[in-house]
């Protein structure tokens, strides 16, 4: 499954944001729920990571 298919798994007939009413959703949607929700962390992961190396990069420069 991509992660447009995922996306829209977990988008179909529910409301968007978060949270969400788990008790109305179907077993396969409450799992590409899931697997959105996780694949969301990493993107925050992520940039959080670059954030911080942009402000390491910046912390270095000054320091100099």
């Amino acid at each position: 499954m991509t992660e447009d298919d995922l996306l829209a798994t977990a988008a179909a007939g529910m409301p968007v944001g978060i949270p969400r009413d788990l008790d109305d959703m179907s077993g396969e949607n409450l799992m590409a729920y899931k697997s959105v929700l996780l694949f969301e962390i990493e993107r925050v992961e992520q940039a959080l990571n670059r954030r911080d190396g942009v402000r390491k990069g910046a912390e270095a420069l000054f320091r100099t």
